[in-house]
């Protein structure tokens, strides 16, 4: 009976800037479905690359960008707050190599694009050697051990490449992603950061400002003791990363306010059908919201 070849990894030496939920399950994705060889670790804190070795997630730690084993990387996952995207290329691409596809995982878009354009003078070819992605997946904890495998499985991960990409790298990217059980969609960067404004960004915002609505009360301790099922499920991702969202919020400032308008104005209609008592107005509204979301899976993207 024959045996079976091994199929080589995708990437033979893997670099993750940011080993937390999102890296660190990309890592392990990675590793179990043998895309990766062995996978280096960085993140700001050295106790967080620590803590991903320790589970598994990496194979080595790198504490800064002085490390020679950085000269042999191939590829690189950038999994960090997009603010800090131009700070840690100017950091890591001196030492990496000049080939060195990077890739990541920001929830915005078209600052990501600006980044890389910027650095492109510094950086010849880096627009050619860089695909920016969003994969669709994520939770409220955070951190390695937070991190699992098959996190991305059915989920959408979005392609941003820029004009200037070199073809094969995109490739490579997508079948990163695809064998990570993602179902890949492209799209212009601007579309997608006005798209996840509307879709992820704004109901985190909402969340978020709602939990601090009803700290500000009098009685908003006691009223949250007393939260049920509507509470906890509107609630939920008001627990996620503050940092991170307040990242987001910045990034997208132009689409997020865009939304706000919109949102404000439909406040000011339910606010003025509840006012005067328009049941009209609030059974029609309501129906038509709570149809659409009884359906919702079926427009998802």
């Amino acid at each position: 009976m024959s045996q079976s070849t091994k199929q080589a990894p995708l990437f033979k030496r893997f670099l993750a800037i940011g080993v937390g939920l999102i890296g660190g399950s990309a890592c392990l994705s990675a590793k179990k479905q043998g895309l990766v060889g062995y996978v280096l670790g960085y993140s700001r804190r050295f106790e967080t690359s620590h803590q991903a070795l320790s589970l598994g997630i990496i194979d080595e730690c790198i504490s800064d960008a002085s490390d020679p084993n950085l000269r042999s990387v191939d590829a690189v996952l950038l999994s960090i707050p997009v603010r800090q995207y131009e700070a840690v290329l100017r950091q890591f691409l001196p030492v990496l190599p000049a080939n060195a596809l990077i890739f990541d995982a920001g929830s915005t878009k078209n600052d990501v694009s600006l980044v890389v354009d910027k650095l492109e003078h510094e950086f010849p070819g880096l627009k050619a050697r860089f695909v920016g992605a969003h994969p669709i997946a994520g939770g409220e904890q955070n951190g390695p051990k937070a991190a699992v495998a098959g996190l991305y499985q059915d989920k959408t991960c979005v392609i941003c490449a820029d004009p200037k990409t070199d073809i094969s790298r995109k490739k490579l990217v997508e079948k990163f992603w695809s064998a990570l059980g993602s179902k890949l969609v492209e799209m212009d960067p601007l579309d997608h950061d006005e798209m996840f404004g509307a879709v992820s960004h704004l109901p985190h915002l909402l969340s978020f400002a709602y939990v601090s609505s009803v700290l500000e009360h009098p009685k908003g301790a006691k009223f949250m003791s007393e939260g049920g099922a509507g509470f906890r499920d509107f609630t939920r991702i008001a627990a996620s990363s503050p940092e991170m969202w307040a990242d987001i919020f910045q990034n997208n400032d132009k689409a997020l306010l865009s939304l706000l308008d919109n949102f404000e104005e439909t406040l000011k209609q339910w606010r003025s059908a509840i006012q005067n008592k328009d049941r009209k107005f609030l059974d029609q509204a309501l129906k038509r919201a709570s149809e659409y979301r009884e359906g919702w899976p079926n427009g998802h993207v």
